[in-house]
């Protein structure tokens, strides 16, 4: 997102700047441990996955601080290009034993999309108040929250590693700020 952001106009780089994005990202890195197996058709579908979200997460900061939308505007403007995605996605992989399912859950998809509505309006509202980098630093620390809460309530282990891994994205976001 930092290197869009930078081709965008968005952020300026630096040497401090780029040195805290490697920072967190070797940080982040660091704390991805266990049993991993690669797939090259994988890794090619995560890779088109991310640059399609960073270039969205981008677009989103150049929209509400470059023409000055508000978080609510800009949801409306993006839900209709969304919605053909995922009709056109629906469309391809449809099932006919959707309607039934949808008939009988139709209370559990109404308060799903409600909260997923009130989602899109807050990732819009952190993009413009911080930035596209800002959003996803916010999302590291949003995920290290998770796990250290998970060790707290389920008892998960961490290892040492991933601790250290921890802090030193959390320091790297912290001297971000």
């Amino acid at each position: 997102v930092f290197l869009i952001s930078c081709a965008a106009g968005l952020q300026i780089m630096n040497r401090l700047r780029f040195a805290l994005i490697v920072w967190v990202i070797v940080g982040a890195t660091i704390s991805v441990s266990g049993d991993l197996q690669f797939s090259l058709v994988g890794i090619a579908f995560q890779a088109i996955s991310q640059l399609a979200e960073c270039a969205r997460i981008v677009l989103g900061e150049f929209m509400l601080s470059g023409r000055k939308l508000d978080p609510m505007t800009y949801t409306a403007f993006m839900a209709p290009t969304c919605f053909a995605v995922l009709a056109v996605a629906n469309a391809v992989a449809w099932n006919p034993a959707v309607v039934p399912a949808f008939m009988t859950h139709w209370r559990l998809l109404a308060a799903n999309a409600g909260v997923a509505f009130l989602l899109n309006v807050l990732v819009a509202t952190v993009i413009k108040e911080l930035s596209a980098v800002g959003f996803v630093l916010t999302g590291l620390t949003k995920d290290i929250f998770i796990v250290v809460l998970s060790c707290v309530i389920f008892g998960e282990q961490v290892t040492h590693a991933q601790s250290l891994a921890f802090c030193m994205t959390l320091a790297g976001v912290g001297m971000w700020s």
